[in-house]
């Protein structure tokens, strides 16, 4: 799993990014992050998911080439995402709920939104409340990070869909992306228009980030054609169009432009940018319980007023409590899930999960 490649530090680099965003939101404070406020074309928590998008286009494709079938992909793709999200829901419902309701407890358990939370679980749909929960927080969701996770299993299925087609996996993903860009480049702006409103079939967030990922699964089919020097070819190329996306006046073809070229940018640096500090083994990979714990732990110290000894202090205590978290979620849940992923040891290369 930890081989030559940044790959897990990314990830990691993602998930705090989405952690950072929301703390300005979640504390009432108003404003946003220093990071936001740079980027322009998006938001650090909007960034952190394009990384992850883009990372997990290329790596997913990569497991389902190396698939026996169908279900042995659908197979390594539930044992990496349901275990950890079952976990997180059902202790959301059984540990938080009742710490944090202001309801009696034994009115919140007779509630039927309660047991409804666990729907989340199944990934495709995603409920954001529980009875009296954070009822006096600024935002009374318990987990709202969980807003991508249908989006990335969407994608999934798209994926292997495709991957069953009589056509060459890259001419595929290329068509994919074409398709996908010009969805973009010719949707409704949000603003003004809603991100829920549909285009061509697809919402904002389905086409932006599916975008992304069919970039990074494109990059995956051909990778055996990119040699190292393209690969610095493409990253270089990558940064400058960012850079032009950046200065340009709000616009399509800025945010087709950054939909592109991030996750071009992203898989050059997690393959080429060695000097990247790499996450010792022992350590695991907390990317995801990261993403899973951040929101509800912000939420729980929002409550509790821990916004009120600065951002700073909130900023810190939800990074610790959240690392801990996750560090129990990959050791003790999603490890041991993963022993069942391969029937046999996986072959040599990135770690495709």
């Amino acid at each position: 799993m930890f081989r030559e490649n940044r790959f897990d530090v990314l990830r990691l680099a993602a998930a705090w990014l989405v952690l950072l965003n929301h703390c300005y939101p979640l504390s009432g404070s108003g404003g946003v992050d220093v990071v936001t406020r740079l980027l322009r074309l998006d938001t650090s928590g909007g960034l952190g998911v394009g990384i992850f998008f883009a990372i997990s286009g290329y790596l997913v494709t990569i497991s389902a080439e190396r698939s026996a079938s169908t279900w042995d992909f659908a197979r390594r793709r539930m044992l990496r995402i349901y275990p950890a999200l079952a976990t997180v829901c059902v202790l959301s419902v059984l540990v938080l709920g009742p710490l944090a309701t202001k309801l009696p407890v034994r009115d919140y358990f007779a509630s039927a939104a309660t047991w409804a939370y666990l729907k989340s679980a199944g990934g495709f749909g995603v409920a954001y409340h529980l009875p009296g929960v954070f009822e006096g927080n600024p935002s009374p969701a318990v987990n709202g990070s969980l807003w991508s996770l249908p989006y990335e299993l969407r994608c999934y299925v798209a994926l292997a869909l495709v991957a069953a087609l009589p056509v060459s996996l890259r001419v595929k993903t290329l068509a994919a992306v074409a398709f996908l860009a010009f969805a973009l480049a010719t949707r409704p702006l949000v603003p003004p228009a809603s991100p829920g409103e549909k285009f061509l079939g697809l919402d904002y967030y389905a086409t932006k980030l599916g975008l992304v990922f069919a970039v990074g699964a494109s990059l995956a089919a051909w990778r055996q054609s990119i040699t190292a020097t393209a690969w610095h070819a493409l990253g270089s190329v990558a940064l400058l169009l960012l850079a032009v996306a950046w200065t340009l006046p709000f616009g399509a073809w800025p945010l087709v432009l950054y939909a592109l070229c991030l996750p071009v940018a992203t898989l050059w640096v997690a393959q080429r940018a060695l000097w990247l500090p790499r996450i010792p083994e022992r350590m695991g990979d907390l990317s995801y319980g990261v993403y899973l714990y951040a929101f509800p732990v912000q939420q729980l110290l929002a409550q509790h007023r821990v916004p009120e000894l600065g951002m700073g202090a909130y900023l810190a205590a939800s990074t610790a409590i959240t690392v801990a978290l996750a560090a129990f979620s990959w050791h003790v849940v999603e490890k041991r899930a993963l022993r069942f992923k391969y029937a046999a040891p996986p072959p040599a290369g990135p770690n495709p999960s």
